[in-house]
């Protein structure tokens, strides 16, 4: 837990919200695609189509949530009103009729993604704000994330307690879980957690004046500006490649496990569970060895663990529980480091956005931040879905037509092909813990 310049409380309450945030993450990204798409009949094609779309409109909603929230100077109003949009689009899509259509799931859908969007860049960038220390940032977005993890745990975990009669049930129960839990953490973060920049005055700077001007100029300038943030632009394209690598096998996991696997849905539960406990307990284990060693050579680590583990699934056989209990198990734990390590070096980075262009932009950036982790998602989705319907994975000669083994390389190849990637664009990053305290004291002397 952070010791530094906030308080326990403050970190603990900061950090519940993403736990009820988390809740119908499993649902969303990972039962959700193959829920329309197979037990409710909409398609497997149709449905990553759908939920591609639905990404695409909503990726354009992020820079503009991003520019509210720093010009407004609150991030608590905006977190209000997305949680609020969000409950009412989650509950009508995990609550849908008997034979929803594709109308039913782009509109609900779109609704829940828009309040997402209002609730999590400001969130984000809030996180950010709270302090500027190189390793309490580390301590409190793991804190976050690991909240998070908590929340996705107990989703995995409430549906097998309960036993759940079918899909339809545990996602309903999800939902209304959410929907509580929300309720309470947030009005306690925005009850009890101070807001840093609420009523501060945005700095400007001749390259990215603020002041009266619009949306789209000031979007527009701020872009042309990212251009010579490099570090930014490095670390946004390591997040994408990443973001896809782990996209792929998320919303093929309930097809690579049914159809390749031929497990049932108690062993789906039991997997999904023990993959996100993993993440769990590596996180403090990710989060000490990043203040030796530093944050960005540390998640190259766990890509590298991660590319182990996923080196082994073409191995794997039917009802082979065990086998691919042990790869949940490892790329779970490689997962915590993806979850707590980027968004902290994405602050300190921040930090040195802030005393290049002198203008505080921190929700703009974590807009653009959490558009690209969307775009993965949506890429992944409409990318996976579709190949493997048209290869007839889910008909009765799926294995004939070659399905499977599409299914493998998009669960584990590519993706340990695309980390790779990440792994070169990171391995040498430049921003570490000395120059990030140097950035700090200029911008205290500086005081923007």
């Amino acid at each position: 837990m952070p010791a530094s310049d906030i308080s326990r409380n403050t970190a603990l309450l900061y950090a519940l919200p993403a736990m009820a945030a988390a809740v119908p993450t499993i649902p969303a990204y990972v039962l959700l695609p193959s829920y329309y798409g197979d037990d409710l009949g909409v398609g497997l094609a149709a449905t990553g189509a759908i939920l591609l779309l639905v990404r695409v409109i909503d990726m354009a909603t992020d820079p503009l949530i991003g520019w509210l929230s720093d010009r407004s100077g609150s991030r608590k109003i905006w977190v209000a009103i997305g949680a609020v949009i969000a409950g009412i689009g989650l509950w009508n899509l995990f609550t849908p009729p008997d034979n929803p259509d594709v109308a039913y799931l782009f509109w609900w859908a779109t609704i829940l993604f828009l309040g997402w969007t209002l609730f999590q860049v400001p969130y984000l960038a809030w996180g950010a704000d709270l302090s500027g220390d190189y390793k309490t940032r580390t301590s409190l977005t793991a804190c976050r994330e690991g909240a998070g993890l908590i929340g996705i745990v107990l989703a995995g975990g409430l549906p097998v307690l309960l036993d759940a009669a079918d899909r339809s049930d545990e996602i309903r129960m999800l939902a209304l879980t959410t929907l509580v839990l929300g309720a309470v953490f947030v009005v306690l973060l925005i009850w009890r957690v101070p807001d840093p920049v609420a009523h501060q005055t945005v700095a400007t700077s001749p390259l990215v004046p603020t002041g009266n001007l619009s949306f789209a100029t000031t979007l527009r300038l701020g872009l042309r500006s990212l251009s010579g943030n490099r570090l930014f632009v490095r670390l946004l394209a390591a997040w994408m490649i990443n973001g896809l690598a782990a996209g792929l096998p998320a919303v093929c996991f309930p097809l690579f496990v049914r159809y390749f696997l031929q497990l049932d849905r108690d062993a789906e539960n039991i997997l999904i569970l023990s993959y996100f406990l993993a993440a769990i307990i590596a996180i403090p284990l990710w989060v000490g060895l990043s203040a030796r060693f530093g944050k960005h050579r540390i998640w190259c680590m766990a890509m590298i663990m991660a590319i182990a583990a996923f080196a082994f699934v073409p191995f794997l056989g039917s009802g082979d529980f065990v086998g691919f209990g042990v790869i949940c198990l490892v790329t779970g734990a490689a997962l915590g480091a993806d979850l707590a390590l980027p968004p902290a070096i994405q602050a300190d980075v921040d930090d040195w956005d802030r005393y290049r262009f002198g203008a505080r932009r921190t929700a703009l950036l974590f807009a653009l931040w959490n558009m690209t982790n969307k775009l993965a998602m949506a890429l992944a989705a409409g990318i996976a879905l579709p190949v493997l319907g048209a290869f007839g994975l889910t008909d009765g000669d799926g294995q004939k037509s070659g399905a499977l083994l599409v299914l493998v390389l998009i669960y584990a190849v590519f993706p340990v092909v695309l980390k790779a990637g990440a792994i070169g664009m990171m391995w040498r990053f430049p921003l570490g813990s000395r120059h990030q305290v140097a950035i700090r004291r200029r911008l205290l002397r500086r005081r923007v």
